[in-house]
């Protein structure tokens, strides 16, 4: 049927509402509520010709699969009716009508932001740039690889290099991926079919927005090869049902992947977006609230999801999963625990939570405080304010598998450019990772690492927040014999042990949840009752003179106390208050770190040592049997230990450790590989201090030998950068173990005249640090 424009244009509300696309003219009355926009984005169409609102965002099928066939009302010859476009029957022109420059004249990724906001339409440019409130977190994504310098290195001979690497199994040509972005038609007619192209022949891989304005199979078509990676992004609808469809369909058109976004349960309060809507949206009708594009198109996510969510996701596909969005180490280590196959470090480019930080800041959170994620299976990305081929290689050494590029995707399709401005780019983007690699004297990324950066800049600003859980561990061990009742002392964590107990993943143990003997968690030492056979002291070796006293009510001659703990003189308080009793002093080498209230994440490392601390007063077979019967339970819990004559050597082998990486890591505030790279007097500076340390040993009668230096340093080297619970105690504001790590060595050094400068210099600096935590208590 052949429509006029008067019959159209009466069609102009929500209770009556036809739109013209391509000359067909339909009635979409009944489908402006459920449209995923939102009503308004229709009824600014209604009675009108809305093709190239259409277009812009949308396939043609679209309207099969959203339409039942009896809408269609009839047609109407293209150019009778105003375009749904038009405000006060004038187009937004784009900003500048000029042509734009020749794709050989933009030099980097930035030059290629500076067209686009010249050439997109206003909307457009508001959409793709904007930030959340007052885009602090966008601001600092790119800064934060401003804070880490590069350490080239020279006469390396480097011929060529290689750039390729491996995502989720899919061989690419750089460690760079296409992220997710939204509403790809707004800057090129092709939208995310150009994308792809551009991704098939530079060998990238290609993340398909759930918001994609191309179908997943007519973007699979523009492929260059059926072996070219397309992975299909998820937000969680509200109709849960609707998820599901996009998981199906991924799958039958052949996604290699999925990843669901989790760091926008609500859409962010990008002002620039909604500021254009708000002023447009008046001119049409002065009641509406401008929302934004963004918020617009994203009223169907779901903020009602938790991480049970993957359960579901991992019930509905057999494809890898990637959870994008992690923003710090504990959901890292949570995702980990979940079994995806990758994370990605997103803040969502500062577009949802201003101030969130930057994933750059994330990335050096999980090496200090949970480094085996590095080395897992699971792979890290990280998106945000990339921009410059040395922002790759400083991810990439960090520990990241490859990075995301989200934006500047975006603005390389603008201006006309299309498929070809997004080869240039990344042609630009793998002009600079190759020159790069050639400076830092690298073949392949396998080379990289954090020995080829200075981060110190940026890792003051890494939060602390995760503890060394080494007395988990061990309660863990003791619980698995049937013959232990035990009690916990949960200071921190007493709710969550208390109703859950606690659970441990761990590398050599697996999965594990268990509980003290009746549920006996204590809050304080203040509610401990005995006499207990075995007291463990696990805590940190601070004010051990006060625990000591409330202690008493759980100890009497027939007590062992063990004693877990760094340091040297630990035993003496204890000693001192009850000289009737046994001690076994420990040596461990045990990675545990809480994760979540009562969770710990143990690594493979795992081994301790055990001895007596002599007590003339006490049978000397009486104390054997107590060493033994301790030892048996640790047998039976199935741990790995030695029980040694002389355990002092052991503490002092441990406390030269200690007594370099605790207070340099604090002092510093970098890791150890970064220390240890920082200058070129960081490691005779702590070979000195070890040294000096083994000589104060020497002096207390241990024979201790200056070989251990060489061997402590080789087991440094062949580790990740790691912090230390010294370093975590500072910046949590907690005070440190100065006096039994580094207090009693200088302590001795002074009573035997003995010439000790950096040992000296080193407890004077850190001491100072620990009295201003103190005072600030």
């Amino acid at each position: 049927m052949r429509l006029t424009r008067a019959e159209v244009e009466g069609h102009n509300s929500k209770a009556s509402c036809w739109v013209a696309i391509h000359g067909s003219v339909y009635d979409v009355t009944d489908f402006v509520d459920s449209h995923p926009g939102g009503p308004n984005v229709i009824l600014r169409c209604a009675g009108k010709d809305a093709t190239e609102d259409f277009d812009s965002v949308h396939e043609q099928e679209i309207l099969t699969q959203s339409l039942a066939p009896s809408a269609l009302r009839g047609h109407i010859e293209p150019g009778t009716l105003l375009k749904s476009n038009d405000i006060n029957e004038t187009k937004i022109p784009n900003k500048d009508a000029s042509l734009p420059p020749p794709l050989s004249s933009l030099l980097n990724l930035h030059d290629f932001e500076i067209v686009a906001e010249k050439h997109l339409p206003p909307n457009a440019w508001a959409y793709y740039a904007s930030g959340a409130e007052d885009e602090i977190s966008k601001r600092q994504n790119s800064k934060a690889f401003q804070k880490v310098s590069l350490r080239p290195r020279i006469l390396r001979s480097i011929p060529t290099v290689d750039t390729t690497t491996t995502i989720l199994g899919k061989q690419v040509s750089l460690p760079v991926y296409m992220s997710a972005v939204g509403i790809a038609k707004l800057a090129h007619p092709d939208g995310e079919r150009a994308l792809a192209a551009a991704a098939g022949k530079e060998g990238l891989a290609q993340v398909l927005a759930n918001g994609a304005n191309n179908v997943i199979e007519s973007v699979m078509d523009a492929r260059t090869s059926p072996e070219q990676p397309i992975f299909q992004q998820l937000y969680v609808n509200r109709d849960i049902t609707k998820s599901e469809d996009v998981v199906r369909r991924a799958e039958r058109a052949g996604a290699s992947a999925i990843w669901i976004t989790v760091d926008s349960p609500v859409v962010g309060k990008r002002e620039m977006d909604e500021r254009f809507n708000l002023q447009v949206e008046a001119r049409d009708d002065p009641s509406r609230k401008g929302q934004g594009v963004a918020k617009t198109m994203a009223n169907f996510i779901s903020p009602f999801i938790d991480w049970d969510i993957l359960l579901w996701l991992r019930g509905l596909t057999k494809l890898p999963i990637v959870i994008k969005g992690i923003q710090c180490v504990e959901d890292a280590v949570q995702a980990y625990h979940c079994g995806v196959q990758g994370i990605v470090l997103s803040n969502h480019g500062g577009r949802s939570q201003d101030t969130a930080q930057a994933p750059l800041l994330t990335l050096l959170e999980i090496r200090r405080y949970a480094p085996f994620l590095i080395e897992s299976k699971m792979q890290i990305f990280i998106d945000g304010g990339i921009r410059r081929g040395t922002d790759v290689l400083k991810a990439i050494a960090l520990g990241a598998t490859a990075v995301g590029l989200g934006r500047p995707t975006l603005y390389s399709l603008a201006a006309g450019y299309g498929e070809q401005g997004v080869r240039r780019a990344v042609e630009i983007l793998r002009q600079e990772i190759e020159s790069n690699m050639v400076f830092l004297g690298v073949t392949n990324l396998k080379e990289l690492g954090p020995h080829l950066l200075n981060t110190a800049r940026l890792e003051r600003d890494v939060v602390g927040s995760v503890k060394l859980y080494i007395g988990s561990f061990y309660a863990f061990i003791l619980t698995r014999n049937d013959r232990v009742r035990l009690t916990v002392v949960a200071r921190s964590n007493y709710d969550a042990v208390k109703e859950n107990g606690i659970f441990l993943d761990s590398g050599n143990h697996g999965q594990h949840r268990f509980r003290p003997h009746n549920d006996l968690v204590i809050k304080s030492l203040d509610e401990v009752s005995g006499p207990f056979d075995y007291v463990v002291c696990a805590h940190k070796a601070i004010d051990q003179e006060a625990v000591v006293t409330r202690l008493q009510p759980a100890i009497n001659e027939k007590t062992t106390i063990v004693i877990i703990q760094n340091g040297v003189g630990n035993e003496e308080p204890f000693r001192n208050t009850f000289p009737m009793s046994s001690i076994i002093t420990c040596v461990t080498w045990v990675g545990a770190t809480q994760t979540s209230p009562g969770t710990v994440k143990h690594t493979k490392s795992e081994d301790m040592q055990i001895g007596l601390f002599p007590n003339a007063s006490v049978d000397e077979t009486l104390e054997r049997t107590r060493l033994n019967t301790f030892a048996s339970l640790l047998e039976e819990g199935g741990t790995k230990f030695q029980v040694l004559e002389d355990m002092q050597r052991q503490r002092w082998e441990k406390v030269v450790w200690n007594a370099a990486w605790n207070p340099l890591t604090t002092l510093t505030l970098l890791d150890t590989q970064s220390w240890l790279h920082s200058s070129t007097d960081a490691t005779p500076l702590t070979r000195r201090l070890m040294r000096e340390v083994i000589d104060v040993g020497r002096r207390c009668g241990v024979p201790l030998e200056y070989g251990l230096v060489d061997e402590l340093m080789d087991r440094i080297n062949s580790l990740p950068g790691v912090g230390s619970s010294m370093q975590t105690d500072f910046k949590n504001g907690r005070p440190m173990e100065v006096d039994v790590i580094l207090g009693f060595p200088a302590k001795k050094s002074k009573e035997f005249g003995m010439e000790t400068p950096v040992l000296d210099m080193i407890h004077a600096l850190i001491r100072a640090v620990d009295g201003r935590v103190r005072a600030s208590l």
